[in-house]
């Protein structure tokens, strides 16, 4: 569904919006309260009252955000969090108790016991990297390794000396498992996913089986392409500026540097891949959602027929910008950045219908690239970007609507309107792209949907190192 007309916006007007979508947020969060994922629960609700905290200077949204953390421990008591995954498991939860912890104290002995949970947690998981075992949902943003190192990876650098062994030894352990992941041995690619690896739901005799869409469509496997759930997701876990320099088993200088250099590469190679899978013969940057393996070789097909994904972080060119916006700086290569603002700024010769842009939200909508154009405006200093931000951040504010119980809806593909509260699809992540707009201090929560932190401004196309744009704030347009 379309917003209304998109006029202009102000500073004052984001702020106002923003306001009313944390005081809702803070009457009630609805069903996301009694769930203690980050996607759609209350972790979410808690992430997003802190920054609202710090942008108004309101304790009034930090204590409330404080009650979502309690939520989160009764709910997490209830129904246990068996699964590590960032968005919808432990690392999740260590996230938002991180962000905490940053600016209250009380909060870091919890901390350091729940990152060793989540340490331990991952490892005592198997990680297969031989091609034909590696499940999408292993390596992934959503509930895999990538999701897993950026948490612990976070933790460690706010609790420093309190962080234990095993959080050490668990992130040196993943930065290794997204390495080989990343490495090409001619054939089929490790990070392909074979049909007994595809999502599953409990059958009639309670036993997973696979999805019915995914046998139906891919009887062969599949290589996903999006950022939450295919290698975009690996490549930014390894741009974290600490993935390097993870400790794990290597042993003295000469161990550390030769997994330094193993990143780097990994880093390299994983950003060439994503180039070479584009769509061909388009005068904008596309990629498919998915690929096929080719029947003889077992590679992805791009000679197959390919539908350009939509313009989204969770799939499609704008997600795939994000990841290989930090690459440069992470591997030495000016490629990798320049592709990704090239991908940003082809978004305008991006055919409406190709896009797909009807919601106001984080994972398929208008807020996801709020936040990605935002980003990418102030590490670049490109005025176009910083233009292309403040447009899609008019037609975001252009959903608000008083009569929704969030003030902002969510849409599915298919353009039924949804109302909650949560990160993913509901008011909480439009509130921090709301806020991240206007503050660049709110802008760091971005560091949770890209897995990266937030770069010092002026890192050019290339890392070259461009002039920051001056006034940051949203404007008038």
């Amino acid at each position: 569904m379309e917003s209304r007309s998109a006029g202009k916006v102000t500073d004052d007007e984001v702020l106002r919006l923003a306001r009313e979508v944390a005081d809702r947020l803070m009457e009630s969060a609805g069903e996301a309260e009694g769930k203690a994922d980050l996607a759609d629960g209350a972790p979410g609700i808690a992430l997003a009252l802190r920054y609202a905290a710090e942008v108004f200077d309101d304790d009034r949204y930090f204590k409330a955000g404080r009650l979502q953390l309690r939520r989160t421990a009764e709910a997490s008591a209830a129904a246990p969090l068996h699964a590590p995954g960032l968005y919808l498991g432990t690392a999740g939860v260590v996230w938002a108790v991180t962000e905490y912890a940053r600016v209250e104290p009380r909060y870091l002995p919890t901390l350091a016991t729940m990152t060793d949970q989540l340490a331990r947690q991952t490892l005592a998981i198997k990680l297969d990297t031989a091609a034909g075992s590696v499940a999408s949902h292993d390596y992934d943003v959503i509930g895999g390794a990538a999701g897993w190192l950026a948490a612990l990876s976070k933790a460690a650098g706010v609790l420093g000396g309190r962080a234990t062994d095993a959080v050490g030894e668990a992130t040196g352990r993943l930065v290794d498992y997204l390495v080989e992941l990343s490495q090409d041995d001619g054939g089929t690619l490790r990070w392909f996913c074979a049909p007994a690896h595809f999502p599953s739901i409990p059958g009639p005799d309670g036993q997973p089986t696979p999805l019915p869409g995914y046998v139906k469509n891919f009887p062969d496997g599949v290589y996903n392409l999006g950022f939450a759930h295919g290698p975009p997701g690996i490549l930014a876990a390894l741009c974290r500026p600490d993935a390097a320099n993870a400790v794990g088993s290597a042993v003295g200088s000469a161990g550390q540097e030769a997994r330094s250099r193993r990143v780097r590469q990994g880093v390299r190679d994983l950003a060439r891949m994503l180039d070479a899978l584009r769509i061909d013969g388009l005068n904008y940057p596309a990629w498919a959602n998915l690929l096929l393996p080719h029947p003889d070789t077992g590679r992805p097909d791009t000679d197959a027929e390919q539908v350009p994904a939509r313009s989204a972080w969770c799939y499609g060119p704008p997600g795939i910008a994000a990841s290989l916006l930090p690459a440069s700086a992470a591997c030495g290569d000016p490629e990798p950045t320049d592709l990704a603002v090239a991908t940003l700024l082809g978004l305008e010769r991006t055919p409406a219908e190709d896009q797909r842009l009807n919601s106001p939200t984080l994972c398929h909508g208008l807020a996801g690239l709020v936040t990605i154009y935002g980003r990418a405006a102030a590490q670049t200093g490109l005025p176009d970007l910083r233009r292309m931000h403040d447009e899609f951040l008019s037609r975001m504010c252009a959903y608000a609507d008083p009569d929704h119980p969030y003030l902002f809806p969510d849409y599915d593909p298919w353009g039924r309107q949804e109302h909650n509260a949560g990160l993913l699809t509901g008011a909480a992540g439009v509130l921090l792209a709301l806020l991240g707009a206007v503050s660049d201090a709110a802008a760091e929560w971005d560091e949770v949907l890209f897995l990266t932190p937030r770069p010092p401004s002026g890192y050019g196309p290339g890392g070259s190192g461009a002039a920051p744009n001056g006034d940051r704030g949203a404007g008038e347009i």
